[in-house]
């Protein structure tokens, strides 16, 4: 366990170093920097004085700056003397930078005694996940608040209940999670800010909110999220994929992984372009092989505008997105990245050429799943009918 721990240590500092000199490569402010990097270290206090050294290597005005920041909401002696022995050193190599004011509030600073825990779930192809927020409480104990919440209604399951944290974790682990569908850990602010989305969400198609809501809402009050939405963004900045076209080429393939291998279109939406796909196979004319292709092409073409037009385009992207997260604390690094970069593309319109590749692949084993669910029934029909009753 020890050496395992150790290895995914020495592996996560250099990583970070890479995410800070892309990010300053991008023109991305210290502020912005420091707001990403400060999610590993409220969490990896370990982390600090290991990052210290390696920003040590990156003598910018642009570090200088980052590193003083940091120091402004450090506690810890021995970091805040590495802070100053490193910005020393720049001083030393003539590096210049201008003396900045900062905030009172802290970006570094430790939760406070009881902050929330939180869980996400995998999203299923309906849109909805498992979302979990643990609040510890004075008198001991955690008071959990369980909910499933969908991108398409809301929020469509509240519950509130205290639990230990030991058999809070027991149950999520043991009635919540599954290899299909994992949870995993997030930061509770994070949590309670996708319960109030969906809460918003609900209110919006005019459904009420569930009885346990407003116990929710007066119990999370001080919980806030100030980081970025998707919770992806905190480990794979958006011009960590942009540079990197093979991820996005290779999306296609996530659907052989759970759970996008179990995502597909609403089967009603399909419809009329599955007829026109059988239309086209039953067609009398004669059609060379090409000729056939291009009218299916034809078809996909037009069945990719109309269903992904942008508020679909962007519905998928957030989905990718937060499922992103899910891989990556899985340990599926490239896959999280593969899907952080298929989010990005969907951010625009599809391109003539070369469409989003996920969002084709979604396509197709959709539509071909619906004609073989179709076919199989009819065949069920057809041999129904051929039996005769004495």
């Amino acid at each position: 366990m020890g050496n395992e721990a150790g290895a995914n240590f020495n592996k996560k500092v250099p990583e970070i170093i890479q995410e800070v000199q892309a990010a300053q490569a991008a023109g991305t402010t210290h502020q912005e920097i420091l707001q990403r990097i400060s999610f590993y270290m409220k969490d990896e206090s370990s982390l600090i004085i290991p990052l210290i050294d390696g920003l040590a290597e990156i003598p910018t005005p642009q570090t200088a700056l980052l590193l003083e920041e940091m120091m402004a909401d450090l506690r810890d002696k021995k970091a805040i003397k590495a802070v100053k022995k490193t910005l020393y050193r720049f001083r030393q190599k003539g590096v210049q930078w201008e003396e900045q004011s900062f905030p009172e509030r802290s970006v570094l600073r430790p939760p406070r005694h009881g902050a929330p825990q939180g869980s996400v779930g995998a999203i299923d192809a309906t849109g909805s996940r498992i979302v979990v927020v643990a609040h510890p409480q004075p008198h001991g104990g955690m008071r959990a608040y369980f909910s499933i919440l969908s991108d398409q209604e809301g929020i469509q399951r509240l519950e509130v209940t205290d639990l230990g944290k030991k058999e809070m974790k027991e149950f999520i682990a043991a009635s919540l999670s599954s290899e299909e569908f994992p949870v995993v850990e997030a930061p509770g602010g994070y949590c309670v800010h996708l319960l109030h989305e969906a809460a918003a969400l609900t209110q919006r198609m005019g459904r009420p909110l569930p009885r346990g809501y407003g116990d929710a809402e007066r119990g999370l009050r001080d919980v806030t999220w100030e980081g970025p939405v998707s919770l992806i963004y905190h480990h794979i900045p958006e011009e960590a994929v942009r540079d990197k076209p093979r991820f996005l080429k290779e999306s296609g393939t996530l659907h052989r992984i759970v759970p996008f291998s179990s995502w597909f279109l609403n089967p009603q939406d399909l419809v009329q372009y599955a007829e026109a796909i059988r239309e086209a196979d039953k067609s009398h004319l004669v059609l060379t092989p090409q000729q056939k292709d291009g009218r299916l092409n034809s078809i996909y073409r037009d069945a990719l505008e109309g269903l992904f037009p942008e508020e679909q385009r962007l519905l998928w992207k957030r989905r990718l997105e937060e499922m992103a997260y899910i891989l990556l604390k899985k340990g599926q690094e490239k896959e999280a990245h593969i899907a952080v970069s298929a989010a990005v593309d969907l951010t625009s319109p599809f391109s003539p050429v070369e469409p989003n590749p996920f969002c084709w692949n979604l396509l197709l084993k959709s539509l071909y799943g619906l004609l073989e669910t179709e076919h199989g029934e009819q065949e069920k029909e057809r041999e129904s009918s051929l039996i005769i009753t004495p």
